[in-house]
């Protein structure tokens, strides 16, 4: 009888089944998760929409950084700028840096003429001092000097002083074109 025991067989019990599936499907997800081709496959990019932005017209704002401090005047002419680059398909970037001499400005301002700028905008005494040789230098570059204490300067220079420099420099930028021989 006791030989009849071991051999009896047993329904399968909901409970049976239950930790069967659950077996099953444990195995499947680990080995899911782990399969080698898994890890190798590429995770979702978001979209990027690139635009070329190095045929655009570019204009550059360069200060020093005492200057940018003490006046509201860098603030004003960087929002006009802001406001008249975007929309217009022009690009804008602003340059504020530690130089007290024009000695100093100087490598600055040659940053700027090699980037491309096609129209540089210096604000306060230093940096109009450097940029006085480099527009000679440099004729196809416009400049606009704001409170530069130049008293005279070469054509491609345009001397404004702080309470028309945002209207001058907005309009500046607007009107602003590459000109694809200028930089060459």
């Amino acid at each position: 009888m006791a030989v009849h025991y071991l051999f009896r067989r047993r329904r399968p019990t909901a409970l049976g089944l239950a930790a069967l599936a659950a077996t099953v499907a444990a195995t499947v997800a680990t080995t899911t998760l782990l399969w080698p081709e898994h890890h190798n496959a590429a995770p979702h990019q978001p979209r990027v929409d690139v635009a070329d932005v190095s045929g655009r017209a570019t204009a550059c704002l360069a200060t020093d950084t005492a200057t940018a401090t003490k006046s509201a005047e860098v603030t004003r002419i960087w929002n006009a700028m802001q406001a008249a680059g975007p929309g217009t398909s022009k690009n804008v970037q602003q340059l504020i840096e530690p130089a007290t001499t024009s000695a100093q400005a100087q490598p600055y301002l040659a940053g700027l003429i090699s980037q491309r700028c096609d129209l540089i905008v210096t604000v306060g005494p230093t940096f109009a001092q450097a940029i006085r040789q480099l527009a000679e230098a440099s004729p196809a570059t416009r400049f606009t000097a704001v409170d530069s204490a130049l008293a005279t300067a070469p054509a491609n220079i345009t001397l404004v002083t702080a309470d028309q420099a945002a209207a001058v420099v907005q309009q500046q930028v607007q009107g602003l074109k590459r000109e694809s021989s200028s930089h060459h």
